[in-house]
C-alpha cells in the first residue's frame, strides 16, 4: 500500500511538471465543455502510474514510454503541431533525466548514501524538476508567442542528439570506485550545465526573431485598421453629402408639386429613391466592424466588375476584438480580389459567415489562374509581389489560433478554399 501511494504521490509531481511545461510554451486548446481543460492533470497521473506498473522495457526503450504519453497528451490538451509537439516532448524527457542523472550522482557522493538512496533518489529528483520548472514558468510566462512558427524547428536537432547522449551517459554503470564516480559526477554535471547554455543562446535567438516578427504582423494590423477608420470616415462624409443634397431635392420635389406637376414630382421622387437605395449599405450584420469592413469591400468588388455572393446571419453576438475581425476579412477579402482581377470571366467570390451554437464559420471561395505553392496551412502565389500577400495570411492563420479556432486551405477545381470554425461567442 506505501508502495501505490509514494507512486501516486510522483506520478501527480511529474504530471504537474509536465503540465506547467506546456503550458508555458503553448496556448491551451479551448473546450466548448470547460471542465474537460481540468482533466489534464489527472489524465497525466494516471499515465505516469501506468508506466510505473507496466514491465519495464530495455534500457534504450525506456524514453519512448515519456515520449509517446507526452506527445499524445500535448497533442489533445495544447495548440501545437506534430513536429513541434515531438521535439518539446523529446526535450521535457531529456530534461528529466539530466536532472535524475546529477540527482543520483550527488546522492552517490554523500557519505551517507547507503542510508538515503534507496528512499530519496526519486523524490529528490522530481523535487528539483518541480522548481526548475516553475522558475522557467516564471521566466517565460507571456513568451510563448517566440514558439508560434516554425522557424525555431531548425533547431530541433539538438533536444534529440541530446536525448541519445544521456542514454549513453545512464547506461554506464556505478563500480563503487570513489575516482571513478566522482569523473561520473563531473561529466554528468558538465554535461547538464552545456545543455543549459545551448538552450540558452537558442532561446535568445529565437526570442530576437519571434519579436521582428511580431513586429511586421504588428504593422499589418495596424494598416488593417487604418483602412477601417478610412472606411468609416468616408461613409460619414459620404452621409453629409447625401443629407446635403437631400435638402436640395426635397426643395426641387416642393417647387414641382407647388407647380402642379404631380406626375413629373413623381418620377423625380422615384429616381430619388433608387439612387439612395444604391448609395446606402448592401449588407446589415447586426455588427458594426462586419458591416463596415463587407460594404466596403463589395462596394470595391462592384468597381472591379467583381460579383461577391454572401450568406451572413446576425452577428450582433460575435465577441471577437475589432481588429481581428478586419484582419481576417480584409486579407481573405483583398486575396480574393486580387486573384478575381486576373481572371477575364467567372469573377466571383463566394463568403460564408455564419454565427451559430457560439461558433464563427467564416469560408471564403474564389477561382483563381496560375498555381499555387502550399507551405504548411499556407498557400504562397506565384506573383512577384507575394511578400505581403504571405504576411497576410500569416496574420488570419494568427488569429485564428489566438482565438482557439482551425482553418482548413484546400484547392479544388481552380477554386481556391479557405475555411474556418472559431469559438467566438459567450
Amino acid at each position: 500500500m506505501g508502495q501505490v501511494i509514494r507512486c501516486i504521490i510522483l506520478s501527480l509531481m511529474v504530471g504537474i511538471c509536465v503540465k506547467i511545461y506546456f503550458e508555458t510554451l503553448l496556448a491551451r486548446r479551448k473546450w466548448r465543455h470547460k471542465w474537460v481543460e481540468y482533466t489534464l492533470l489527472p489524465v497525466l497521473t494516471a499515465g505516469f502510474m501506468l508506466i510505473a506498473f507496466t514491465e519495464i522495457p530495455p534500457y534504450f526503450l525506456q524514453p519512448l514510454r515519456l515520449i509517446l504519453l507526452l506527445f499524445v497528451t500535448a497533442q489533445i490538451y495544447f495548440q501545437v503541431k506534430p513536429l513541434q509537439n515531438f521535439i518539446l516532448s523529446v526535450l521535457f524527457c531529456g530534461v528529466i533525466w539530466i536532472v535524475e542523472l546529477v540527482t543520483v550522482s550527488l546522492l552517490y557522493m554523500l557519505p551517507w548514501q547507503d542510508y538515503l538512496l534507496p528512499g530519496l533518489q526519486e523524490e529528490a529528483a522530481y523535487c528539483i524538476l518541480l522548481c526548475l520548472e516553475l522558475l522557467l514558468h516564471r521566466r517565460l510566462k507571456g513568451r510563448a508567442y517566440v514558439l508560434e512558427n516554425t522557424k525555431w524547428l531548425r533547431f530541433g536537432y539538438f533536444p534529440i542528439i541530446s536525448m541519445a547522449a544521456i542514454t549513453a551517459v545512464g547506461m554506464i554503470s556505478w563500480n563503487g570506485d570513489e575516482s571513478q564516480n566522482r569523473i561520473f559526477l563531473i561529466v554528468t554535471a558538465g554535461f547538464g550545465i552545456m545543455n543549459l547554455l545551448a538552450f540558452y543562446f537558442i532561446w535568445e535567438i529565437l526570442v530576437k526573431e519571434a519579436k521582428l516578427r511580431r513586429f511586421v504582423i504588428m504593422q499589418e494590423k495596424t494598416r488593417n485598421q487604418m483602412e477601417l477608420y478610412r472606411t468609416m470616415q468616408n461613409s460619414f462624409e459620404q452621409q453629409k453629402r447625401f443629407l446635403h443634397d437631400y435638402k436640395n431635392q426635397l426643395g426641387c420635389v416642393q417647387g414641382l408639386l407647388a407647380d402642379g406637376k404631380t406626375e413629373e414630382a413623381g418620377s423625380y421622387i422615384a429616381g430619388l429613391v433608387g439612387s439612395l437605395q444604391k448609395s446606402g449599405d448592401y449588407v446589415n450584420t447586426n455588427h458594426p466592424a462586419v458591416n463596415v469592413v463587407l460594404n466596403r469591400k463589395y462596394a470595391d468588388a462592384l468597381e472591379k466588375k467583381i460579383t461577391i455572393t454572401m450568406s451572413v446571419n446576425d452577428l450582433s453576438g460575435l465577441t471577437m476584438k475589432e481588429e481581428d475581425i478586419v484582419t481576417l476579412l480584409v486579407n481573405l477579402l483583398d486575396n480574393a480580389m486580387e486573384a478575381c482581377e486576373k481572371l477575364d470571366t467567372g469573377r466571383i467570390i463566394r463568403l460564408k459567415m455564419i454565427l451559430e451554437d457560439g461558433e464563427l464559420t467564416l469560408s471564403v471561395k474564389n477561382p483563381f489562374a496560375g498555381t499555387l505553392k502550399r507551405k504548411g496551412n499556407i498557400f504562397l502565389t506565384t506573383k512577384e509581389e507575394s511578400a505581403g500577400h504571405g504576411i497576410g495570411l500569416l496574420n488570419v492563420n494568427e488569429v485564428i489560433r489566438k482565438c482557439g479556432g482551425t482553418c482548413v486551405v484546400k484547392e479544388e477545381d481552380g477554386w481556391f478554399c479557405f475555411y474556418a470554425v472559431i469559438p467566438a461567442a459567450e
